[in-house]
Protein backbone atom coordinates (compact mmCIF):
# COMPACT_ATOMS: atom_id res chain seq x y z
CA UNK A 1 0.00 0.00 0.00
CA UNK A 2 2.98 2.31 1.19
CA UNK A 3 4.73 1.53 -2.77
CA UNK A 4 1.10 2.54 -4.42
CA UNK A 5 0.64 5.85 -2.58
CA UNK A 6 4.31 6.77 -3.70
CA UNK A 7 3.83 5.06 -7.14
CA UNK A 8 0.56 7.62 -6.93
CA UNK A 9 2.89 10.22 -6.07
CA UNK A 10 5.57 9.73 -9.37
CA UNK A 11 2.21 9.12 -11.25
CA UNK A 12 0.84 12.41 -10.70
CA UNK A 13 4.17 14.01 -11.26
CA UNK A 14 4.16 12.23 -14.67
CA UNK A 15 1.05 13.34 -15.43
CA UNK A 16 -0.06 15.93 -14.75
CA UNK A 17 -1.71 10.75 29.28
CA UNK A 18 0.51 10.11 32.02
CA UNK A 19 -1.31 9.71 35.00
CA UNK A 20 -0.12 12.28 37.90
CA UNK A 21 -0.66 11.92 41.34
CA UNK A 22 -0.97 14.37 43.61
CA UNK A 23 0.69 14.37 47.08
CA UNK A 24 -0.86 15.48 50.06
CA UNK A 25 -1.71 19.11 51.08
CA UNK A 26 0.99 21.26 51.67
CA UNK A 27 1.05 22.58 55.42
CA UNK A 28 0.44 26.57 55.27
CA UNK A 29 3.20 28.92 56.08
CA UNK A 30 3.81 32.03 57.44
CA UNK A 31 5.43 32.93 53.88
CA UNK A 32 3.83 35.50 51.78
CA UNK A 33 4.58 34.23 49.25
CA UNK A 34 2.63 30.95 48.23
CA UNK A 35 4.85 27.39 48.15
CA UNK A 36 4.50 25.40 44.80
CA UNK A 37 2.04 21.87 45.84
CA UNK A 38 4.70 18.82 45.23
CA UNK A 39 3.22 15.99 42.78
CA UNK A 40 4.41 13.20 42.52
CA UNK A 41 4.58 11.46 38.92
CA UNK A 42 4.17 7.37 38.90
CA UNK A 43 8.07 6.23 37.70
CA UNK A 44 9.18 4.95 34.89
CA UNK A 45 10.00 1.08 34.67
CA UNK A 46 13.49 0.42 32.87
CA UNK A 47 11.34 -1.29 30.31
CA UNK A 48 9.13 1.66 29.99
CA UNK A 49 11.84 4.16 30.04
CA UNK A 50 13.65 2.09 26.80
CA UNK A 51 10.21 1.99 24.98
CA UNK A 52 9.96 5.39 25.51
CA UNK A 53 13.49 6.11 23.73
CA UNK A 54 13.15 4.10 21.17
CA UNK A 55 9.69 5.79 20.25
CA UNK A 56 11.46 9.17 20.57
CA UNK A 57 14.01 7.83 18.46
CA UNK A 58 12.11 6.77 15.81
CA UNK A 59 10.31 9.73 15.56
CA UNK A 60 13.42 11.64 15.30
CA UNK A 61 14.48 9.51 12.61
CA UNK A 62 11.00 9.90 10.69
CA UNK A 63 10.95 13.91 11.29
CA UNK A 64 14.54 14.35 9.77
CA UNK A 65 14.27 11.94 7.03
CA UNK A 66 10.97 13.87 6.06
CA UNK A 67 12.51 17.32 6.17
CA UNK A 68 15.00 15.96 3.81
CA UNK A 69 12.99 14.55 1.48
CA UNK A 70 10.86 17.18 1.41
CA UNK A 71 14.02 19.90 0.91
CA UNK A 72 15.32 17.35 -1.69
CA UNK A 73 12.02 17.69 -3.54
CA UNK A 74 11.97 21.51 -3.47
CA UNK A 75 14.76 21.90 -4.76
CA UNK A 76 13.97 19.63 -8.09
CA UNK A 77 14.56 16.36 -7.03
CA UNK A 78 18.42 14.14 -6.90
CA UNK A 79 19.90 11.65 -8.42
CA UNK A 80 19.89 9.73 -5.75
CA UNK A 81 19.06 9.36 -2.05
CA UNK A 82 21.05 11.83 0.06
CA UNK A 83 23.54 11.17 2.73
CA UNK A 84 20.98 12.41 5.92
CA UNK A 85 18.11 10.54 4.06
CA UNK A 86 20.06 7.09 4.10
CA UNK A 87 20.97 7.53 7.73
CA UNK A 88 17.56 7.65 8.43
CA UNK A 89 15.81 5.18 6.13
CA UNK A 90 16.58 1.98 4.43
CA UNK A 91 14.75 -0.88 3.08
CA UNK A 92 11.53 -0.46 1.25
CA UNK A 93 11.09 2.93 2.69
CA UNK A 94 14.37 4.45 0.99
CA UNK A 95 13.91 2.39 -1.97
CA UNK A 96 10.44 4.34 -2.90
CA UNK A 97 11.17 7.45 -1.33
CA UNK A 98 14.63 7.64 -4.04
CA UNK A 99 12.22 6.87 -7.02
CA UNK A 100 10.29 9.93 -6.33
CA UNK A 101 13.00 12.34 -5.57
CA UNK A 102 15.07 10.42 -9.20
CA UNK A 103 11.42 11.24 -11.23
CA UNK A 104 11.30 14.98 -9.94
CA UNK A 105 15.33 15.16 -11.06
CA UNK A 106 14.25 13.35 -14.16
CA UNK A 107 11.41 15.06 -15.31
CA UNK A 108 12.64 19.04 -14.24
CA UNK A 109 9.43 18.89 -11.42
CA UNK A 110 9.86 20.03 -8.08
CA UNK A 111 7.44 20.93 -4.82
CA UNK A 112 6.95 24.13 -3.52
CA UNK A 113 4.43 24.53 0.00
CA UNK A 114 5.03 22.54 3.24
CA UNK A 115 3.77 19.53 4.40
CA UNK A 116 2.22 19.72 7.68
CA UNK A 117 3.09 16.15 9.96
CA UNK A 118 -0.13 16.25 12.17
CA UNK A 119 0.79 13.46 14.20
CA UNK A 120 3.30 10.43 15.20
CA UNK A 121 1.94 7.80 17.76
CA UNK A 122 3.58 4.71 18.66
CA UNK A 123 1.48 1.65 17.72
CA UNK A 124 4.08 -1.46 18.12
CA UNK A 125 6.80 -2.43 19.47
CA UNK A 126 9.69 -4.90 19.86
CA UNK A 127 13.18 -4.07 20.71
CA UNK A 128 14.53 -3.87 17.81
CA UNK A 129 11.31 -2.74 15.61
CA UNK A 130 8.72 -0.14 16.42
CA UNK A 131 5.72 0.69 14.32
CA UNK A 132 4.70 4.32 14.27
CA UNK A 133 1.47 6.12 12.92
CA UNK A 134 1.65 9.18 11.23
CA UNK A 135 -0.81 11.44 9.64
CA UNK A 136 0.73 13.69 6.66
CA UNK A 137 -1.05 16.78 5.33
CA UNK A 138 0.30 17.49 1.88
CA UNK A 139 -2.58 19.37 0.74
CA UNK A 140 -0.77 22.87 0.87
CA UNK A 141 2.33 21.37 -1.16
CA UNK A 142 2.11 21.33 -5.21
CA UNK A 143 4.16 18.92 -7.54
CA UNK A 144 5.19 21.34 -10.43
CA UNK A 145 6.61 20.33 -13.47
CA UNK A 146 9.29 21.66 -15.29
CA UNK A 147 7.29 24.81 -16.80
CA UNK A 148 6.19 25.65 -13.51
CA UNK A 149 2.54 24.25 -13.97
CA UNK A 150 0.46 22.27 -11.07
CA UNK A 151 0.44 18.55 -11.63
CA UNK A 152 -2.46 18.15 -8.97
CA UNK A 153 -3.26 18.80 -5.63
CA UNK A 154 -1.83 17.13 -2.33
CA UNK A 155 -3.36 14.94 -0.08
CA UNK A 156 -3.91 13.68 3.60
CA UNK A 157 -2.24 10.18 3.93
CA UNK A 158 -2.45 7.93 7.06
CA UNK A 159 0.12 5.63 7.31
CA UNK A 160 1.70 3.36 9.64
CA UNK A 161 6.02 2.86 9.04
CA UNK A 162 8.03 0.45 10.43
CA UNK A 163 11.16 1.74 11.98
CA UNK A 164 14.19 -0.51 12.37
CA UNK A 165 17.05 -0.32 14.94
CA UNK A 166 20.38 -1.09 12.74
CA UNK A 167 23.30 -0.66 14.76
CA UNK A 168 22.13 1.64 17.45
CA UNK A 169 20.23 3.69 14.41
CA UNK A 170 16.68 4.01 13.86
CA UNK A 171 15.66 3.82 10.62
CA UNK A 172 12.09 3.93 8.50
CA UNK A 173 12.35 0.58 6.78
CA UNK A 174 8.45 -0.11 4.80
CA UNK A 175 5.37 1.55 5.44
CA UNK A 176 1.32 1.13 4.42
CA UNK A 177 -0.93 4.16 3.97
CA UNK A 178 -3.78 5.18 3.02
CA UNK A 179 -5.59 8.58 1.76
CA UNK A 180 -8.22 9.79 4.38
CA UNK A 181 -10.59 13.17 4.26
CA UNK A 182 -8.24 14.14 7.22
CA UNK A 183 -6.21 13.43 10.61
CA UNK A 184 -9.05 13.36 12.86
CA UNK A 185 -10.29 10.23 11.11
Amino acid sequence: MFRATVCRSIAVLLATGSLVACGPEPTPTTSPTPSPVATQTPTESAQERKQRLDYEAAEKAYRTFRAEFNRVLQAGGSKSATKVMKENAGGEYLKSTEEVVQAYKGLGGKQIGDELIVYVRPAGYSPKSVIIETCEDTRKVKALDKRGKSLGPGEVLALQIEVRQLRNQWKLWSGSGRKVKSCES
